[in-house]
């Protein structure tokens, strides 16, 4: 993941395709001065209005019930406080999760493009989209499809389909879907909107799940070190914090293997019931994914910035997991036991 950088007027593409970062830039926030500053879920897991972040310095953060004594009301501070309380519910700040709250919340946004993510962002999952655009191209063109993992590609290609066998399968899938030709390129591109989700939030987890093994060898190396070995409490803290992110990465791993199992669309056979099903999985599982792994991420990225190269004695090590990382896991931990589940493979 790239480093933070300190807010700007401009979006950088960290926050942009963040997860647990928001600029307040992009919302209706009124007070001018805290347009610079940021909403984000600290290590703790809550949810706080980051003022810098300064290499060597820190993060400098705020409550939202502090703002007043931070910032000069310029006549719509009270507009502000009430809308950052209502930013500070949501589980996440990735685009999705901020479309859908700030939708249902009845929030005016100042720039649609803001709630997108980068180009690059989107280069970047290609690769995880192959489960959708690598069948449709085969099941389209066939050995002539190429192995291209760009939707836009494959989109542009299902709008002007180059031979006659290709537009009779393209009309084939039309019908299947009770659709016309000329509507499925917009149907398409809304369904590769669904499963870019998924693949950013898989994304995320491809970077969390190393660090965290990381995290929890780090926290390992010292559980029989000194005084630490019989310093009870410290132990508990330890012991719980292992179980947590086992639990929760093990469970993690089984959803995805979960939407690798049912996300599989037979492009021959496609039908209306099966591709708003697997639409269907997606959007049950977002605010759960959403919320774990923007904890995860918020965990890990805290460990990573404090300790970049591992190390730390013993004593800052425990301390570091009973006051930073242990706090808001029993929260992750509630949430992945409610998460929908899949059946199980045969």
């Amino acid at each position: 993941m790239p480093d933070a950088n300190g807010p700007t007027t401009e979006i950088a593409e960290y926050d942009r395709d963040s997860i647990h970062t928001l600029p307040l830039s992009i919302v209706p926030i009124k007070t001018a001065a805290m347009r610079k500053a940021r909403l984000i879920k600290n290590v703790r897991l809550d949810t706080r209005i980051e003022l810098f972040r300064e290499k060597g310095m820190g993060s400098g953060q705020i409550s939202v019930e502090e703002v007043s004594d931070f910032f000069e009301d310029e006549g719509g501070l009270k507009e502000d406080i009430l809308l950052l309380r209502r930013l500070s519910q949501l589980p996440a700040f990735d685009p999705y999760t901020l479309r859908i709250g700030l939708r249902q919340a009845g929030v005016d946004v100042l720039d649609l493009d803001a709630f997108q993510l980068s180009a690059a962002k989107k280069r970047e999952l290609m690769p995880l989209m192959q489960n959708i655009t690598r069948p449709l191209m085969q099941h389209l063109y066939g050995d002539e499809g190429g192995d291209s993992n760009d939707l836009e590609t494959l989109i542009d290609r299902v709008a002007h389909p180059n031979t006659p066998k290709v537009r009779k399968r393209i009309s084939s899938m039309a019908k299947g879907l009770g659709i016309t030709v000329d509507q499925l390129p917009d149907m398409l591109e809304s369904y590769g909107d669904t499963y870019l989700a998924l693949s950013y939030y898989r994304s995320y987890f491809q970077y969390c799940l190393p660090v965290v093994n990381r995290l929890m060898a780090w926290i390992g190396d010292v559980k029989d070190s000194g005084a630490l070995r019989h310093d009870e409490a410290a132990q508990k803290s330890i012991a719980k914090v292992e179980e947590v992110l086992i639990f929760v990465s093990n469970s993690v791993i089984s959803r995805f293997n979960g939407f690798d199992r049912e996300t599989v669309v037979r492009w021959d056979q496609v039908t209306v019931e099966t591709f708003n099903g697997v639409r269907g999985a997606i959007s049950r599982h977002q605010r759960s994914l959403a919320e774990v792994l923007c904890g995860l991420t918020a965990k890990v990225y805290e460990w990573e910035q404090k300790f970049p190269n591992g190390g730390g004695s013993p004593e800052k090590r425990a301390d570091f997991v009973s006051s930073e990382i242990k706090p808001g896991l029993d929260r992750l931990w509630a949430m992945e036991r409610r998460a929908p589940k899949f059946s199980k493979a045969a």
